[in-house]
């Protein structure tokens, strides 16, 4: 069986790879342009695929521009619908609009991230197939449905969402008003004495100087200004959504946590290059831009106590690497899209939702924002420095980072940058811990 899988998420495509390649032979790519042309080479070369796996969000071309071009093909090719090939798409977040748009455009099918083998395997023998593969693992079927349920739980306001989003609204909401100050900034802050108490701490930090000992909120935002105040507040909150139950859970919220910080300082010293970006803006973006990682991962940290009083599900439940492996896998195949659906539901405007849903894209068209770049940017220098989640080894080519070369960014300034934000992220997350 040949299969063309078209998915712009690297980590996700690789995990799908993993998983059909004892069902058949596999050919990957990152965007639609080049999945379209080697559709069409293995049509006239005699070799045609016998199925598309398509990603509906892609850079360039997406799964469903990409779809309906393949339709195109096989109509001028006079391929009648029983023959033509099959196509399961690939989502997600399944809302309505969603999926009746891959059935105009032509799939047979559509599959709800995490990408999960065994409905994969069901959707493949409905098209007339018959795939030989093991049967998922235990492990594999309860982290689907974890995150499966997570996801579902949060679109129809089942679970509760933390502060920290509010806070940075309120935040965002006061400082793009024209009435914008130190008043109505304390007042916020004043909500959370827990912020308020850690604010004052890092206004008297060695870091920010002064010879006056600061005593209030209000004193604390004088001495630091409006910008670096709501940073420092955003960098307390956010250091609240990363506290765990279950023992083996906590090094990957640390991992995600420091990665967090690294992106937020990083894409502040990237964004002192780009005249179009606000570095406050851009730390504050880079703090939060994997919100849909840790919400799900902390959602699914409480599910996992729940689950461990349970004796029955004690002995799969106690230490088990390999459901935090594929709890990592899982959770980053559906991150980015889960983070800007939040964003919306949120009501945080187009440039955080933007952040959050193509900050992993590798290519990207002439009408990105530049804080994406940013913190696409910052996202990718952050692996180089030994903060990337999930952790692997830096295999960046500085020459050739699109998000760099867009905004003008020369590969010499990027090392510059990196040496610059070391300081910085090695100094914040020692404070934070």
């Amino acid at each position: 069986m040949k299969i063309l899988v078209a998915e712009d998420e690297p980590v996700s495509r690789l995990r799908i790879a993993k998983m059909l390649s004892e069902i058949g032979e596999t050919e990957l790519f990152e965007t639609g342009k080049p999945a379209l042309e080697a559709f069409v080479k293995n049509f006239d070369e005699g070799t045609p695929f016998d199925m598309l796996i398509l990603d509906v969000s892609m850079p360039e071309m997406d799964g469903i521009e990409l779809l309906k071009e393949v339709r195109s093909f096989e109509k001028k090719k006079n391929i009648t619908k029983e023959d033509r090939t099959k196509v399961l798409m690939l989502t997600s977040y399944a809302d309505k609009d969603t999926v009746i748009a891959c059935y105009v455009a032509g799939c047979d099918d559509y599959a709800v991230k995490p990408f999960k083998k065994h409905v994969v395997i069901e959707k493949m023998q409905k098209m007339g197939f018959t795939p030989d593969a093991a049967p998922p693992t235990e492990t594999e079927l309860s982290i689907s449905k974890m995150v499966a349920d997570a996801i579902e739980g949060f679109k129809k306001g089942k679970v509760e969402l933390p502060s920290l989003p509010f806070i940075v609204q309120e935040l965002q909401d006061m400082m793009n008003s024209p009435n914008a100050s130190s008043s109505e900034m304390a007042k916020i802050i004043k909500k959370d004495t827990a912020i308020s108490i850690n604010l004052i701490k890092a206004a008297n930090s060695p870091y920010y100087g002064g010879v006056e000992n600061i005593k209030d909120v209000k004193m604390a935002i004088s001495r630091l200004g409006l910008d670096k105040t709501r940073s420092i507040v955003s960098e307390i909150a956010n250091k609240g959504l990363y506290e765990t139950k279950v023992p083996y859970i906590k090094p990957v919220m640390d991992l995600l946590w420091k990665h967090s910080f690294a992106v937020a300082h990083l894409s502040r010293h990237i964004a002192g290059k780009v005249w179009s970006v606000k570095e406050e803006q851009a730390f504050v973006k880079g703090l939060i831009h994997d919100v849909g990682a840790t919400l799900l991962i902390k959602n699914i940290d409480d599910i996992i106590a729940k689950q461990k009083k349970d004796s029955a599900q004690k002995d799969m439940m106690e230490n088990n690497q390999a459901l935090v492996d594929e709890l990592i896998s899982s959770v980053i195949e559906v991150h980015a899209s889960f983070g800007g659906t939040l964003f919306k539901t949120w009501n945080f405007g187009k440039d955080f939702v933007d952040v959050a849903r193509l900050h992993e894209w590798d290519k990207f068209d002439d009408e990105i924002d530049n804080e994406v770049l940013v913190v696409n940017l910052a996202d990718q220098l952050s692996v180089t420095m030994g903060h990337g989640f999930p952790a692997r080894e830096a295999s960046t080519d500085m020459e050739n980072i699109q998000s760099a070369i867009i905004l003008g960014i020369e590969a010499s300034e990027l090392t510059q940058i990196c040496n610059a934000a070391s300081k910085d992220i090695d100094e914040a997350i020692n404070g934070m811990d």
